[in-house]
Formats: C-alpha cells, structure tokens, sequence
C-alpha cells in the first residue's frame, strides 16, 4: 500500500515537471515569435529565425514529454475525442452522409451525377452545383479582405467598406465559373494551380532572358504574385487570430473524417494534434485503415470528402460572420480619424498632405475611421475638387475617377473597442478565406491530399494519375517560387 502511495506521488510529481517544462517552453517559444514578429530587418531572415525557435522548442517539448518528433513537429493525441466524434456519428447518420454527398456535389460539380451514381442524388447535384456558384458569386469577390491579413509582399490590399467585385464582370470570371459549375472546385483549383504555375514559369523564363542579354528586369519578378505561400501565426498571418482559425479549420475537418468513418462502423484509433513547436500545423483523426480498405467505394468517398464539407460550410458561416462586423460593428467605432503613413507618388496627396497627418473631414463629412474614408471615396463624382481636412491644415485635392488621392492609412486612436473589433474581425476573415483554401486544395489529385483516394478510385491508369499528381506538384512548387524572391 504505502509502495503504490509512493509512486503515485512520484507520478503525480512527474506530470506537474512535465507541465512545467512544457508552459515553460512554450512560453519562450511564444515570446520569441512575438519579438520576431514586432522586429525590423529582413523577413527571411525572420522568417529562418522563426523556423529555428519553432524546430528547437518542438523537439524540447516533445522529449520533455516522451513522444517523437521529426526537426520539430510532433503529434499530441490520443483517446480522449473519441467519444465525443462517436456521440455525433449516432446523432442523424443520414444527414452527416448527405454533408458528405454534399461536399462530392460542389467538389465535383454536375459531373458527380456521373461519377458518383447510385448514392449521390440528382437533388442533391443541384445543390452541389447552386453551391458552387453562389460561392464564386457572392463569397469570393470578398476574398480581398482575407488577402489583407496574409503578409505577402505584392499583396497590398486594403479593407474597404464596399469592396469591389470586379471579378464578376470579366469573361474569364463567368468562363471559370462555367467550368466550376460544370466540373466542380476540384477541376477550377487545378485549373488555377496549373495557370498560375505556368505564368510563373513563363516570368522566369523572361527574367532569364534578361540576365543573359545583361538587362535583367528585376520589376516583372516583383510584380508576380505567389499562388501558394506559408502560413506562419507571427510571420505571414497574425500569431493569435491566425492560430485560432487555423486549430478551427483543422478540427472541424479532422473530426468530420472521424464522424463519417464511425458512422461506416470504422475503428477510430486516435485523435489528436500536429505541432511544429508550438504552432498547429494539422489535425488527424486515425481511422483503422484496414477496415476503411473493405468499404465500398462509397463509404472510401463519403470519408475522404468529409473533411473538405466541413471546411465548406465553416467558410460559409463565418463569411456571414465577417460581413456582420465589417457592415455592422468597425464602421461605428471611432478611431479619431485615420493617420496618413505613407503617400503614393503619382496621385494627387504626393508632395501636398505631410506623413502623419490626421484626416479628420472631407468636404465636410467627418472622418471617424478608415470606413468613413472609403463611403466618401466611393460618393466621389469625378473631376471635382474635395476639401480634405487634416490636423495639418486643409487641402484642396482633385482625386483619381476612384475617389482615391494616394494615402496608406492607419487608425489615428487604437482604442480598446477597436483592437476588440479588429481582432474578432480579424480570426473571422481568415476563417472564412483559410477554410475555403484548405476546402479546394485538399481536393487535389496529389498523396496526402482528400482528392487522391477519390481520384485514385476514379482514374484506373495508375500511370496517368502520378502523371498528373506530379504535374501539380511541380505547378504547386512552382507557385511558391514568388513569396521567396520577393521577401529576400
């Protein structure tokens, strides 16, 4: 008796040290990204420097407490999501595996009726293919403002009131939108990695051509944007609103996997967490994979898919969430005007309104925020003079056809409100944007993805499908290529 006293003490002692060292550990961690993050210098010096502090803590916390890491990354699991992934599978099977159907529907457009007869419904194909369209039309020329959290060089957007759709009335947009409709996000996504791929090629060729005649053109690599680049919570994304959206988008698609494999009677092994450090870098739900191998091609789909319905529809309540404070919430709150930080050469502001000034009216009209600036841009009748008034004095300025006079702008006042606002803003945004890239990328045709068990069931020519995986991969590689050239 007194033995076992004993050794739960020494347990109990040895889990509080574990914790210890851990919050510790991640404590130093978190500091050092912050302290990187608020630092001047080069970013991929930042960047390397991050990498490193998440490498080393990660492999200190994983030894710390027994588990194995790769240069860093560990897994965190076990058994304890298990019942509740169980409790939701047994809560209205039918309706988890029409959310599966649903995700085969707009993953594959109209074509699903053909690829997937026999369990996805004509009913639901339509539902599929109105989802696809009614995401491209209302959700995606909102995707700006999700642009304006990532942290890419040739990314500059900024968030206005009343973004502006002009996606929706370009041929290209209604010839893309066909072929999504047609064929699904899947077909559209790996029409854009592979456009965007060889668009980027084609720019270093140019470039090359340039360093060989001795006229290197450095301004066409500039103004080339990266398809795909790194999302670091610190780095290329804001730290908390970035792992907050991240560890959202990651459980919903983790435990969707899990809830339809429990509803096809699959063994669950464990739940649980990848980390790099102490950033989530993914989620897994560990199904019995030999018992996944048995199902019916189906059941295989309905599992694969899961993940990618689920980041569908979080991106879609949360596009509603976003519009609700970008409309309803920052408008009204007050930031004692905007403070000017920069001007743009070549527009009317250049060389006439000094940095730091404090825009507080325009022609009149009050400027209590940044979103005030943007209704009165966008009031601008063309060719009028407006009288913009500043804590500097007032300027008589004739704007561009768009209202705009060339300012980059912050908040004169960061209050309380506004940093409250900004931040739910902010975890809003990019869970609405990451979900819906994570959505469409996982449905690529390349191991590991969502889409490889779909394809690799559809497409019998094993050779033609690492034909095409290969392809993507290259394309994908190929669209990383900008975000380092450029930050360098």
């Amino acid at each position: 008796m007194q033995s076992r006293k004993k050794e739960r003490r020494t347990l109990r002692r040895s889990k509080i040290y574990k914790t210890a060292v851990t919050l510790t550990l991640a404590a130093a961690a978190l500091l050092s990204i912050i302290f990187l993050y608020l630092a001047n210098g080069d970013v991929l010096l930042r960047f390397g420097v991050a990498i490193l502090v998440l490498m080393v803590s990660g492999r200190m916390i994983a030894t710390a407490n027994g588990l194995k890491d790769s240069f860093g990354a560990y897994l965190l699991g076990g058994k304890r999501g298990i019942r509740l992934v169980e409790s939701l599978a047994r809560k209205n099977p039918r309706l988890w595996a029409a959310f599966a159907d649903w995700g085969l529907a707009f993953s594959f457009g109209l074509l699903s009726y053909f690829l997937f007869r026999g369990y996805v419904s004509k009913k639901m194909v339509a539902f599929g293919a109105a989802t696809v369209a009614a995401v491209l039309l209302l959700a995606f020329p909102y995707l700006p403002l999700v642009l304006s959290f990532i942290n890419i060089p040739q990314l500059s957007v900024s968030v206005a009131a009343s973004p502006q759709a002009s996606a929706g009335v370009s041929a290209f947009f209604y010839l893309f939108l066909a072929l999504s409709v047609i064929a699904g996000f899947s077909a559209s996504t790996i029409f854009l990695i592979l456009y965007s791929g060889g668009s980027i090629l084609y720019t270093a060729f140019l470039f090359l051509l340039g360093v060989i005649s001795s006229h290197p053109n450095y301004s066409i690599l500039a103004q080339q944007a990266p398809g795909v680049a790194p999302l670091i919570p610190g780095l290329t994304i804001p730290f908390f609103a970035g792992i907050i959206s991240l560890f959202v988008l990651l459980v919903v698609h983790e435990f969707s996997h899990g809830i339809l494999a429990r509803i096809l009677k699959v063994r669950i092994k464990s739940i649980g967490a990848i980390l790099f450090g102490i950033v989530p870098i993914g989620a897994f739900v560990e199904p019995d994979e030999s018992q996944v191998k048995k199902l019916r091609s189906s059941g295989q789909n309905r599992i694969s898919i899961a993940g990618v319905s689920a980041n569908m529809l979080t991106c879609m309540v949360f596009f509603v969430i976003t519009l609700a404070i970008l409309y309803f919430v920052l408008p009204g709150i007050s930031t004692g005007g905007i403070r000017i930080t920069q001007v743009v050469k070549g527009y009317p502001a250049y060389g006439v309104i000094p940095l730091n000034s404090i825009i507080t009216a325009w022609n009149g009209m009050p400027i209590i925020n940044s979103f005030a600036l943007a209704k009165a841009e966008a009031s601008y009748v063309p060719n009028t003079t407006v009288a913009v008034a500043t804590s500097t004095g007032t300027y008589s300025l004739v704007p561009k056809s768009d209202g705009k006079i060339g300012i980059i702008e912050a908040p004169a006042q960061v209050t309380v409100s506004y940093q409250v606002a900004n931040f739910l803003y902010a975890v809003a945004a990019l869970s609405f944007g990451l979900n819906f890239f994570v959505a469409i990328f996982n449905l690529l045709p390349i191991p590991g993805f969502d889409g490889w068990r779909i394809y690799n069931d559809k497409i019998k020519d094993k050779r033609k499908l690492k034909a095409i995986a290969a392809l993507l991969i290259f394309a994908l590689l190929l669209n990383v290529l900008p975000w380092f050239w450029t930050i360098s």
